[in-house]
């Protein structure tokens, strides 16, 4: 049976489910590194959007809207002594030549101050700082910037690539987590219901009761829902699904006496 067939039977079928208890242990890590990448895929396409977005923004931004300038000696020198503020998709840039400070707030978590002697990010509300000082032996125009913001862009695919490998391993690694640790509470589930499951066994099944909620959170990810509670929600359907998978192997028979 193909890992696909598998995926498919997953999600109705307790009791195909309970058969693959007996199957190669490599299959399983293979279709716990196929619900992984399923699960990564929502994920990399909302920051790449997010992403896309952002760099747009920017760059529209700095084409239309900021005046000539250039950072020289560690200032920011422009003619325009009006700051530049846009908000947009969740993100804020500000250009302001005499502000040392981010004076104009924001509820925004990623935001992007270009002030008189530094660059203030902010991504995912953390923020840094960068003097120009540290750089004063360059000098930095406008259309360096420019010139910087459309090689970034060229670099987008392979920047969202990156970013997929990195959490794709990143939920792979606390899947293969997940389902080690709570294949030791189902060794008690399974003692509770007088079933004879020894752990590698439970190892599998664990891992395919994680494909109901895999889905679920995929789904609600590609729809931008939060589901509240999303680690319990988790765990509660995870084991519920076990819990019908282990109804379905059949019970320890009672000795004659």
């Amino acid at each position: 049976m193909s890992l696909f067939t598998q995926l498919y039977k997953s999600l109705y079928s307790p009791k195909d489910m309970a058969r693959f208890r007996f199957q190669k242990i490599g299959k399983t890590i293979l279709y716990i590194l196929l619900l992984s990448l399923l699960a990564t895929i929502p994920e990399t396409i909302q920051i790449g959007n997010i992403m896309k977005q952002q760099f747009s923004l920017l760059d529209q931004t700095i084409d239309s809207e900021i005046p000539n300038f250039s950072i020289e000696n560690g200032e920011l020198k422009s003619d325009s002594q009006e700051p530049v503020v846009k908000e947009e998709n969740n993100f804020t840039f500000v250009f302001d030549p005499n502000a040392t400070e981010s004076t104009i707030s924001s509820s925004n978590l990623n935001s992007l101050y270009i002030l008189k002697d530094r660059i203030i990010t902010v991504s995912s509300g953390q923020e840094q700082t960068y003097l120009y000082s540290s750089f004063k032996e360059f000098a930095i125009s406008k259309k360096d910037i420019q010139d910087f913001v459309a090689f970034i862009q060229t670099m987008y695919p392979i920047a969202i690539f990156v970013i997929g490998v990195f959490l794709f391993l990143f939920n792979a690694f606390i899947t293969f987590v997940g389902i080690t640790l709570l294949s030791f509470a189902g060794t008690v589930l399974s003692s509770q219901m007088s079933r004879k499951l020894n752990y590698r066994q439970l190892w599998t099944l664990m891992a395919y009761s994680f494909t109901i909620p895999t889905i679920f959170f995929m789904i609600m990810k590609a729809l931008n829902i939060v589901v509240a509670f999303h680690l319990f929600v988790f765990i509660f359907a995870a084991f519920f699904v076990l819990y019908l998978i282990i109804k379905e192997v059949p019970p320890i028979k009672e000795k004659a006496s």
